[in-house]
Protein backbone atom coordinates (compact mmCIF):
# COMPACT_ATOMS: atom_id res chain seq x y z
CA UNK A 1 0.00 0.00 0.00
CA UNK A 2 0.68 3.85 -0.29
CA UNK A 3 0.51 5.21 2.97
CA UNK A 4 1.07 8.98 4.31
CA UNK A 5 1.47 9.42 8.23
CA UNK A 6 1.13 13.06 9.52
CA UNK A 7 2.11 14.93 12.62
CA UNK A 8 0.59 17.78 13.25
CA UNK A 9 2.43 20.52 15.38
CA UNK A 10 4.65 17.74 16.04
CA UNK A 11 7.52 17.01 13.48
CA UNK A 12 9.73 14.92 16.04
CA UNK A 13 6.70 12.43 16.24
CA UNK A 14 9.00 9.53 17.56
CA UNK A 15 6.57 7.25 17.37
CA UNK A 16 5.08 7.95 14.07
CA UNK A 17 8.20 7.57 12.82
CA UNK A 18 8.67 3.82 14.62
CA UNK A 19 5.13 2.77 12.82
CA UNK A 20 7.13 4.68 9.32
CA UNK A 21 10.05 2.53 9.51
CA UNK A 22 7.66 -1.06 10.45
CA UNK A 23 6.07 -0.24 7.74
CA UNK A 24 8.72 0.44 5.02
CA UNK A 25 9.75 -3.08 6.48
CA UNK A 26 6.82 -4.57 5.31
CA UNK A 27 7.01 -3.42 2.06
CA UNK A 28 5.04 -0.55 2.00
CA UNK A 29 5.84 3.23 0.27
CA UNK A 30 5.51 5.48 3.16
CA UNK A 31 5.57 9.18 3.16
CA UNK A 32 5.71 11.38 6.54
CA UNK A 33 4.10 14.67 6.39
CA UNK A 34 4.64 17.23 8.91
CA UNK A 35 2.36 19.99 9.23
CA UNK A 36 3.75 22.64 11.09
CA UNK A 37 6.33 22.46 13.76
CA UNK A 38 6.39 21.82 17.65
CA UNK A 39 6.30 25.53 18.83
CA UNK A 40 6.83 26.65 22.86
CA UNK A 41 6.15 30.27 23.00
CA UNK A 42 6.18 32.64 25.76
CA UNK A 43 2.78 35.00 25.52
CA UNK A 44 3.10 38.04 28.26
CA UNK A 45 0.03 38.67 30.53
CA UNK A 46 -0.21 42.00 28.93
CA UNK A 47 -1.00 40.23 25.37
CA UNK A 48 -4.44 40.07 25.35
CA UNK A 49 -4.78 39.09 21.79
CA UNK A 50 -2.04 36.29 21.71
CA UNK A 51 -3.55 35.16 25.15
CA UNK A 52 -6.76 34.80 23.33
CA UNK A 53 -5.44 32.80 20.13
CA UNK A 54 -3.81 30.57 22.73
CA UNK A 55 -6.45 29.25 24.79
CA UNK A 56 -9.20 29.29 21.81
CA UNK A 57 -9.03 25.56 21.50
CA UNK A 58 -11.05 23.12 22.88
CA UNK A 59 -8.81 21.75 25.54
CA UNK A 60 -7.21 24.14 28.02
CA UNK A 61 -3.39 23.70 26.47
CA UNK A 62 -0.10 22.85 28.83
CA UNK A 63 1.18 26.11 30.02
CA UNK A 64 4.48 27.08 31.93
CA UNK A 65 4.84 30.05 34.61
CA UNK A 66 7.86 31.95 34.15
CA UNK A 67 9.23 34.99 35.04
CA UNK A 68 8.17 36.84 32.25
CA UNK A 69 4.79 35.35 31.56
CA UNK A 70 2.91 32.41 30.05
CA UNK A 71 4.83 29.25 27.85
CA UNK A 72 2.24 27.82 25.97
CA UNK A 73 3.43 24.21 25.34
CA UNK A 74 2.96 23.29 22.25
CA UNK A 75 1.91 26.32 21.00
CA UNK A 76 -0.61 25.84 17.78
CA UNK A 77 0.70 28.59 15.74
CA UNK A 78 -2.12 29.85 13.16
CA UNK A 79 -1.78 27.71 9.91
CA UNK A 80 -1.68 29.78 6.47
CA UNK A 81 -4.37 28.88 3.81
CA UNK A 82 -1.38 28.75 1.45
CA UNK A 83 -0.21 25.63 4.07
CA UNK A 84 -3.18 24.07 4.14
CA UNK A 85 -3.53 23.89 0.27
CA UNK A 86 -0.03 22.83 0.11
CA UNK A 87 -0.38 19.56 2.21
CA UNK A 88 -3.76 18.71 0.63
CA UNK A 89 -2.00 18.84 -3.01
CA UNK A 90 0.86 16.45 -2.06
CA UNK A 91 -1.62 14.01 -0.26
CA UNK A 92 -3.28 14.55 -3.95
CA UNK A 93 -0.20 13.94 -5.48
CA UNK A 94 1.10 10.71 -3.71
CA UNK A 95 -2.51 8.96 -4.24
CA UNK A 96 -2.31 7.11 -1.09
CA UNK A 97 -4.65 4.26 -0.15
CA UNK A 98 -4.49 5.22 3.38
CA UNK A 99 -4.07 8.50 5.79
CA UNK A 100 -2.99 8.12 9.05
CA UNK A 101 -2.88 11.19 11.91
CA UNK A 102 -1.50 11.22 15.46
CA UNK A 103 -2.38 13.19 17.94
CA UNK A 104 -3.08 14.38 21.70
CA UNK A 105 -5.84 16.15 22.96
CA UNK A 106 -4.00 19.14 22.71
CA UNK A 107 -4.05 18.97 18.81
CA UNK A 108 -7.85 18.00 17.98
CA UNK A 109 -9.00 21.44 16.64
CA UNK A 110 -6.66 21.11 13.86
CA UNK A 111 -7.13 17.18 13.50
CA UNK A 112 -10.43 17.70 12.82
CA UNK A 113 -9.88 20.45 10.46
CA UNK A 114 -6.74 18.42 8.68
CA UNK A 115 -9.28 15.31 8.69
CA UNK A 116 -12.56 17.42 7.25
CA UNK A 117 -10.66 19.19 4.38
CA UNK A 118 -9.38 15.16 3.39
CA UNK A 119 -12.94 14.05 3.66
CA UNK A 120 -14.10 16.80 1.21
CA UNK A 121 -10.98 17.25 -1.42
CA UNK A 122 -9.89 13.50 -1.21
CA UNK A 123 -13.17 11.69 -1.26
CA UNK A 124 -12.78 7.86 -0.57
CA UNK A 125 -9.30 7.57 0.81
CA UNK A 126 -9.82 6.63 4.34
CA UNK A 127 -8.18 8.15 7.65
CA UNK A 128 -7.03 6.84 10.45
CA UNK A 129 -6.58 8.27 14.07
CA UNK A 130 -3.68 7.11 16.66
CA UNK A 131 -2.09 8.10 19.40
CA UNK A 132 -3.20 8.96 22.76
CA UNK A 133 -6.47 10.61 21.83
CA UNK A 134 -8.54 8.17 20.12
CA UNK A 135 -7.28 5.51 22.60
CA UNK A 136 -8.66 7.19 25.67
CA UNK A 137 -11.96 8.92 23.42
CA UNK A 138 -12.75 6.34 20.80
CA UNK A 139 -15.99 6.85 20.77
CA UNK A 140 -15.52 11.00 20.20
CA UNK A 141 -13.12 9.98 17.82
CA UNK A 142 -14.77 8.26 15.56
CA UNK A 143 -17.27 10.21 15.05
CA UNK A 144 -14.46 12.31 12.82
CA UNK A 145 -12.30 9.97 11.47
CA UNK A 146 -13.10 6.71 9.60
CA UNK A 147 -10.93 4.30 11.72
CA UNK A 148 -8.38 4.79 15.24
CA UNK A 149 -5.98 2.60 16.42
CA UNK A 150 -6.26 2.05 19.96
CA UNK A 151 -3.04 1.80 21.91
CA UNK A 152 0.50 0.54 20.22
CA UNK A 153 0.22 1.09 16.45
CA UNK A 154 2.84 -0.38 14.55
CA UNK A 155 1.29 -3.88 14.43
CA UNK A 156 -2.43 -2.67 13.74
CA UNK A 157 -1.10 -0.40 10.77
CA UNK A 158 1.07 -3.32 9.49
CA UNK A 159 -2.47 -5.55 9.43
CA UNK A 160 -4.20 -3.12 8.09
CA UNK A 161 -2.26 -2.31 4.98
CA UNK A 162 -2.05 -6.03 4.47
CA UNK A 163 -5.72 -6.36 4.06
CA UNK A 164 -7.44 -3.40 4.26
CA UNK A 165 -10.69 -5.32 4.31
CA UNK A 166 -10.26 -6.93 7.29
CA UNK A 167 -12.96 -6.57 10.29
CA UNK A 168 -11.39 -8.31 12.96
CA UNK A 169 -7.54 -6.50 13.70
CA UNK A 170 -7.48 -6.07 17.27
CA UNK A 171 -7.17 -2.93 17.95
CA UNK A 172 -9.08 -1.34 15.23
CA UNK A 173 -12.16 0.44 15.29
CA UNK A 174 -14.37 1.43 11.91
CA UNK A 175 -17.12 3.47 10.88
CA UNK A 176 -19.23 2.51 8.11
CA UNK A 177 -22.21 4.09 7.36
CA UNK A 178 -22.62 5.51 11.10
CA UNK A 179 -22.04 2.02 12.24
CA UNK A 180 -19.33 1.52 14.68
CA UNK A 181 -16.80 -1.97 14.59
CA UNK A 182 -15.17 -3.22 17.66
CA UNK A 183 -12.91 -5.23 18.22
CA UNK A 184 -10.59 -5.83 21.39
CA UNK A 185 -7.53 -4.23 22.88
CA UNK A 186 -4.43 -6.23 21.28
CA UNK A 187 -1.99 -7.95 23.66
CA UNK A 188 0.76 -5.24 24.33
CA UNK A 189 4.28 -6.28 22.18
CA UNK A 190 6.76 -7.60 24.84
CA UNK A 191 9.84 -8.02 22.51
CA UNK A 192 10.55 -4.22 21.36
CA UNK A 193 13.62 -5.42 19.68
CA UNK A 194 12.10 -6.53 16.77
CA UNK A 195 10.58 -3.25 15.89
CA UNK A 196 13.17 -1.43 13.55
CA UNK A 197 14.48 2.42 14.52
CA UNK A 198 12.80 5.57 14.21
CA UNK A 199 12.86 6.60 10.19
CA UNK A 200 14.64 10.45 8.97
CA UNK A 201 14.32 11.71 6.22
CA UNK A 202 12.92 9.08 3.97
CA UNK A 203 10.29 10.90 1.62
CA UNK A 204 9.35 13.22 3.93
CA UNK A 205 8.25 16.94 4.21
CA UNK A 206 7.69 19.63 6.62
CA UNK A 207 4.36 22.36 5.84
CA UNK A 208 5.71 25.72 7.31
CA UNK A 209 6.36 29.44 6.60
CA UNK A 210 4.00 28.67 3.46
CA UNK A 211 6.32 25.70 2.07
CA UNK A 212 6.47 22.10 1.88
CA UNK A 213 9.93 22.08 2.51
CA UNK A 214 12.30 18.86 2.14
CA UNK A 215 14.09 17.03 4.79
CA UNK A 216 16.66 15.15 3.99
CA UNK A 217 18.23 12.76 6.61
CA UNK A 218 21.04 14.93 7.68
CA UNK A 219 18.62 17.78 8.54
CA UNK A 220 19.69 18.36 12.12
CA UNK A 221 16.54 20.44 12.92
CA UNK A 222 14.71 17.17 13.91
CA UNK A 223 16.15 17.56 17.48
CA UNK A 224 16.84 21.05 18.23
CA UNK A 225 20.10 20.51 19.09
CA UNK A 226 19.83 16.98 21.07
CA UNK A 227 18.45 13.40 19.86
CA UNK A 228 15.46 11.69 21.66
CA UNK A 229 15.11 7.67 22.25
CA UNK A 230 13.49 5.95 24.09
CA UNK A 231 14.41 2.46 25.57
CA UNK A 232 11.00 1.46 27.32
CA UNK A 233 7.32 1.87 26.39
CA UNK A 234 5.54 1.94 29.73
CA UNK A 235 5.41 3.32 33.22
CA UNK A 236 5.61 1.22 36.24
CA UNK A 237 3.20 3.87 38.04
CA UNK A 238 -0.31 5.29 38.11
CA UNK A 239 -0.42 8.79 39.02
CA UNK A 240 -4.02 10.18 38.87
CA UNK A 241 -3.31 13.41 36.67
CA UNK A 242 -1.50 10.80 34.31
CA UNK A 243 -3.14 9.11 30.92
CA UNK A 244 -1.10 5.42 31.79
CA UNK A 245 -3.63 5.11 34.75
CA UNK A 246 -6.23 4.90 32.20
CA UNK A 247 -3.90 2.88 29.63
CA UNK A 248 -2.59 0.04 31.80
CA UNK A 249 -6.49 -0.37 33.19
CA UNK A 250 -6.86 -2.13 29.62
CA UNK A 251 -3.83 -4.35 30.03
CA UNK A 252 -4.25 -5.90 33.06
CA UNK A 253 -2.44 -8.99 33.74
CA UNK A 254 -0.49 -7.90 30.77
CA UNK A 255 3.84 -6.99 31.57
CA UNK A 256 2.91 -3.21 31.05
CA UNK A 257 6.34 -1.56 31.28
CA UNK A 258 8.70 -3.22 28.38
CA UNK A 259 11.97 -2.21 27.33
CA UNK A 260 14.61 -3.05 24.39
CA UNK A 261 17.42 -5.06 24.95
CA UNK A 262 21.06 -2.50 26.12
CA UNK A 263 22.30 -3.95 22.57
CA UNK A 264 19.53 -3.20 20.51
CA UNK A 265 19.41 0.82 22.59
CA UNK A 266 22.96 0.63 22.16
CA UNK A 267 22.87 -0.20 18.28
CA UNK A 268 20.72 3.02 17.70
CA UNK A 269 22.79 5.36 19.77
CA UNK A 270 25.76 4.27 17.41
CA UNK A 271 23.86 4.59 14.41
CA UNK A 272 22.46 8.35 15.34
CA UNK A 273 25.75 9.91 16.51
CA UNK A 274 27.42 8.26 12.73
CA UNK A 275 24.63 9.77 10.86
CA UNK A 276 23.94 13.26 12.57
CA UNK A 277 27.09 14.24 13.79
CA UNK A 278 25.04 14.57 17.62
CA UNK A 279 26.53 16.55 20.35
CA UNK A 280 24.45 14.23 23.07
CA UNK A 281 21.26 11.82 23.37
CA UNK A 282 18.36 12.33 25.97
CA UNK A 283 16.77 8.79 26.67
CA UNK A 284 13.35 10.30 27.43
CA UNK A 285 11.49 6.93 28.66
CA UNK A 286 8.76 8.18 31.81
CA UNK A 287 11.53 6.48 34.07
CA UNK A 288 14.97 5.84 32.44
CA UNK A 289 16.93 4.79 35.83
CA UNK A 290 14.96 2.23 36.58
CA UNK A 291 16.06 -2.13 36.72
CA UNK A 292 19.60 -1.90 38.20
CA UNK A 293 20.52 -4.85 36.39
CA UNK A 294 19.69 -3.29 32.85
CA UNK A 295 21.50 0.24 33.50
CA UNK A 296 24.36 -1.75 35.05
CA UNK A 297 24.63 -3.60 31.65
CA UNK A 298 24.27 -0.01 29.86
CA UNK A 299 26.73 1.77 32.01
CA UNK A 300 29.19 -0.78 31.28
CA UNK A 301 28.68 -0.67 27.41
CA UNK A 302 27.81 2.87 26.80
CA UNK A 303 31.14 4.52 26.90
CA UNK A 304 32.92 1.71 25.25
CA UNK A 305 30.29 1.94 21.61
CA UNK A 306 29.15 5.61 22.08
CA UNK A 307 30.36 7.74 24.30
CA UNK A 308 28.00 10.79 24.25
CA UNK A 309 26.90 12.76 27.39
CA UNK A 310 23.00 12.13 27.93
CA UNK A 311 20.45 12.22 30.39
CA UNK A 312 16.81 10.94 31.97
CA UNK A 313 14.81 11.02 34.18
CA UNK A 314 15.02 8.90 37.96
CA UNK A 315 12.06 8.61 40.22
CA UNK A 316 12.68 8.45 44.18
CA UNK A 317 11.50 4.76 44.81
CA UNK A 318 13.42 3.00 42.07
CA UNK A 319 16.60 5.12 41.26
CA UNK A 320 19.42 4.36 44.07
CA UNK A 321 22.55 6.24 44.63
CA UNK A 322 24.90 3.16 43.10
CA UNK A 323 22.62 3.77 39.58
CA UNK A 324 23.34 6.98 39.45
CA UNK A 325 27.06 6.76 40.27
CA UNK A 326 27.33 3.89 37.57
CA UNK A 327 25.53 6.16 34.67
CA UNK A 328 27.57 8.94 35.81
CA UNK A 329 31.22 7.52 34.95
CA UNK A 330 29.29 6.52 31.67
CA UNK A 331 28.62 9.88 30.55
CA UNK A 332 25.37 10.81 32.14
CA UNK A 333 25.38 14.53 32.45
CA UNK A 334 22.17 15.50 33.73
CA UNK A 335 19.01 14.20 35.40
CA UNK A 336 15.06 15.02 35.42
CA UNK A 337 12.96 14.63 38.24
CA UNK A 338 9.63 15.39 38.63
CA UNK A 339 9.19 16.74 41.87
CA UNK A 340 5.53 17.76 41.32
CA UNK A 341 5.24 19.05 44.91
CA UNK A 342 6.63 19.08 48.29
CA UNK A 343 3.62 18.60 50.32
CA UNK A 344 3.10 14.52 51.19
CA UNK A 345 -0.43 14.74 50.88
CA UNK A 346 -0.84 16.42 47.36
CA UNK A 347 1.46 13.74 46.51
CA UNK A 348 0.01 10.54 47.97
CA UNK A 349 -3.46 11.44 48.36
CA UNK A 350 -4.25 13.25 45.14
CA UNK A 351 -1.82 12.47 43.07
CA UNK A 352 -1.23 9.12 43.54
CA UNK A 353 2.92 9.07 44.26
CA UNK A 354 3.97 6.83 46.46
CA UNK A 355 6.53 9.13 48.18
CA UNK A 356 7.13 12.11 50.06
CA UNK A 357 9.60 15.26 50.12
CA UNK A 358 12.26 13.55 51.93
CA UNK A 359 12.47 10.77 49.45
CA UNK A 360 13.04 13.66 46.32
CA UNK A 361 15.58 15.32 48.83
CA UNK A 362 17.43 12.03 49.16
CA UNK A 363 17.31 11.37 45.40
CA UNK A 364 18.70 15.05 44.34
CA UNK A 365 21.59 14.85 47.07
CA UNK A 366 22.20 11.60 45.56
CA UNK A 367 22.43 12.99 41.90
CA UNK A 368 24.43 16.45 43.08
CA UNK A 369 26.88 13.95 45.28
CA UNK A 370 27.77 12.73 41.59
CA UNK A 371 28.16 15.87 39.69
CA UNK A 372 24.82 15.70 37.97
CA UNK A 373 23.13 18.74 36.47
CA UNK A 374 19.47 18.14 37.70
CA UNK A 375 16.02 19.73 36.22
CA UNK A 376 13.00 19.54 38.08
CA UNK A 377 9.56 19.66 37.11
CA UNK A 378 6.76 20.92 38.91
CA UNK A 379 2.96 20.50 39.14
CA UNK A 380 1.14 24.03 39.84
CA UNK A 381 -2.57 25.71 40.31
CA UNK A 382 -3.93 21.74 41.89
CA UNK A 383 -7.28 22.65 42.86
CA UNK A 384 -7.02 20.66 45.96
CA UNK A 385 -3.83 22.50 46.99
CA UNK A 386 -4.03 24.58 50.24
CA UNK A 387 -1.69 27.49 50.55
CA UNK A 388 -0.34 25.47 53.24
CA UNK A 389 0.25 22.49 50.69
CA UNK A 390 2.40 25.29 48.79
CA UNK A 391 4.45 26.78 51.59
CA UNK A 392 5.31 22.65 52.45
CA UNK A 393 6.42 23.03 48.37
CA UNK A 394 8.47 26.36 48.96
CA UNK A 395 9.99 24.73 51.68
CA UNK A 396 11.00 21.52 49.29
CA UNK A 397 12.55 23.77 47.51
CA UNK A 398 15.17 25.96 49.71
CA UNK A 399 15.94 22.14 50.60
CA UNK A 400 17.32 21.10 47.42
CA UNK A 401 21.06 21.55 46.02
CA UNK A 402 21.52 24.87 43.89
CA UNK A 403 21.21 25.99 41.41
CA UNK A 404 18.65 24.21 39.97
CA UNK A 405 16.75 23.88 36.27
CA UNK A 406 12.45 24.28 37.20
CA UNK A 407 9.97 23.65 35.14
CA UNK A 408 6.78 24.42 36.55
CA UNK A 409 3.94 23.29 34.98
CA UNK A 410 0.09 24.49 35.83
CA UNK A 411 -2.00 21.04 36.21
CA UNK A 412 -4.58 20.34 32.87
CA UNK A 413 -6.93 18.21 34.31
CA UNK A 414 -8.71 16.17 31.01
CA UNK A 415 -11.96 14.04 30.91
CA UNK A 416 -11.75 10.78 31.85
CA UNK A 417 -8.15 11.41 34.51
CA UNK A 418 -8.79 9.84 37.81
CA UNK A 419 -7.68 13.24 39.46
CA UNK A 420 -10.95 15.00 38.23
CA UNK A 421 -12.89 12.42 40.27
CA UNK A 422 -11.27 12.62 43.90
CA UNK A 423 -13.42 12.94 46.60
CA UNK A 424 -11.09 14.98 48.74
CA UNK A 425 -11.75 18.92 49.95
CA UNK A 426 -11.00 21.19 46.84
CA UNK A 427 -9.66 24.60 47.70
CA UNK A 428 -10.02 26.32 44.40
CA UNK A 429 -7.04 29.13 45.16
CA UNK A 430 -7.54 31.90 42.90
CA UNK A 431 -5.45 32.79 40.01
CA UNK A 432 -3.46 35.26 41.46
CA UNK A 433 -2.72 33.34 44.72
CA UNK A 434 -1.42 30.87 42.48
CA UNK A 435 0.91 32.86 40.39
CA UNK A 436 2.18 34.43 44.09
CA UNK A 437 3.49 31.08 44.60
CA UNK A 438 4.77 30.19 41.42
CA UNK A 439 6.73 33.51 41.65
CA UNK A 440 8.30 32.38 44.70
CA UNK A 441 9.27 28.95 43.37
CA UNK A 442 11.15 30.34 40.36
CA UNK A 443 13.05 32.57 43.53
CA UNK A 444 13.49 29.50 45.00
CA UNK A 445 15.91 28.18 42.34
CA UNK A 446 18.57 30.43 42.70
CA UNK A 447 21.21 30.18 45.67
CA UNK A 448 21.30 34.26 46.78
CA UNK A 449 18.45 34.02 48.99
CA UNK A 450 18.77 32.58 51.80
CA UNK A 451 15.97 30.11 53.00
CA UNK A 452 14.37 32.14 55.82
CA UNK A 453 13.99 35.23 53.79
CA UNK A 454 12.36 33.29 51.11
CA UNK A 455 10.08 31.85 53.96
CA UNK A 456 9.73 35.32 55.22
CA UNK A 457 8.26 36.52 51.80
CA UNK A 458 6.31 33.63 51.46
CA UNK A 459 3.80 35.43 54.51
CA UNK A 460 3.78 39.15 53.03
CA UNK A 461 0.57 39.88 52.95
CA UNK A 462 1.16 43.17 50.78
CA UNK A 463 3.08 40.72 48.14
CA UNK A 464 0.01 37.99 48.47
CA UNK A 465 -2.43 40.54 47.26
CA UNK A 466 0.38 42.07 44.53
CA UNK A 467 2.09 38.71 42.86
CA UNK A 468 3.16 40.99 40.08
CA UNK A 469 5.48 42.65 42.33
CA UNK A 470 6.93 39.15 43.58
CA UNK A 471 6.93 38.25 39.53
CA UNK A 472 9.32 41.39 38.99
CA UNK A 473 11.86 40.58 42.40
CA UNK A 474 11.55 37.00 40.07
CA UNK A 475 12.68 38.41 36.76
CA UNK A 476 15.49 40.62 39.33
CA UNK A 477 16.67 37.34 40.20
CA UNK A 478 16.93 36.16 36.50
CA UNK A 479 18.35 38.96 35.02
CA UNK A 480 20.90 39.21 37.78
CA UNK A 481 22.04 35.37 37.41
CA UNK A 482 22.61 35.37 33.81
CA UNK A 483 23.65 39.19 33.56
CA UNK A 484 26.55 40.59 32.34
CA UNK A 485 29.51 41.85 33.69
CA UNK A 486 28.25 45.05 34.32
CA UNK A 487 25.41 43.87 35.83
CA UNK A 488 27.58 41.81 37.87
CA UNK A 489 29.07 44.54 39.47
CA UNK A 490 25.59 46.22 40.16
CA UNK A 491 24.76 42.83 41.98
CA UNK A 492 27.78 42.83 44.02
CA UNK A 493 27.28 46.33 44.68
CA UNK A 494 23.84 45.57 46.05
CA UNK A 495 25.05 42.56 48.05
CA UNK A 496 27.66 45.03 49.61
CA UNK A 497 24.78 47.47 50.44
CA UNK A 498 22.41 44.84 51.73
CA UNK A 499 25.01 42.56 53.02
CA UNK A 500 22.17 39.92 52.27
CA UNK A 501 19.36 39.58 49.53
CA UNK A 502 16.58 41.46 51.21
CA UNK A 503 12.85 42.25 50.36
CA UNK A 504 13.88 45.62 50.23
CA UNK A 505 17.42 45.10 48.12
CA UNK A 506 15.13 42.84 45.35
CA UNK A 507 12.97 45.48 44.84
CA UNK A 508 15.16 48.17 44.42
CA UNK A 509 16.71 46.18 42.14
CA UNK A 510 13.88 45.24 39.89
CA UNK A 511 12.36 48.54 40.55
CA UNK A 512 15.77 50.00 38.96
CA UNK A 513 16.33 47.40 35.98
CA UNK A 514 12.96 46.51 35.15
CA UNK A 515 9.23 48.24 36.32
CA UNK A 516 10.31 51.31 37.87
CA UNK A 517 6.25 52.08 38.58
CA UNK A 518 6.96 49.32 41.49
CA UNK A 519 6.40 50.95 45.03
CA UNK A 520 8.97 51.49 47.00
CA UNK A 521 8.64 49.55 50.52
Amino acid sequence: MRVALIAVYDDRCYGLRCIASYLRQQGHEVWLLCFKRFQSILISREDQEAWRRATSASFPPVTEAHEEGTVFCPYLHSATEREWDLLIEKLAAIRPDLIGLTLTTATLDPCRTLTERIHRDLPGVPVIWGGIHPTVYPEESLQIADMICIGEGEQVMAELCADPQRKDIAGLWRRDNGRITRTPHRPLEQDLDRFPFASFGENERLFEDNQAIELPASNKNYFRGIYTIMTQRGCPFSCTYCLHHVTRQMYKGERYVRRRSVDNVLAECVQRARDFDLPGLCFFDDIFVINSKWIAEFAEKYPKRVGLPFGGYAYPTVSTDEMLGQLRQAGMIFVGMGIQTGSDYISREIYGRNYGADDLLRLAQAADKHGLSLNYELLTNTPYESEADCLETLRLLTRLPKPLTLCIKRLVIFPGLRIATLDKPRHNLPEPTFEFWNQLYLIARHHLVPADQLLALSQDEYLKANPEVVQAIALGMKRMVGAHDARRAELDRLLAEERQVTLRGLLRYARRLIFKWLPDR
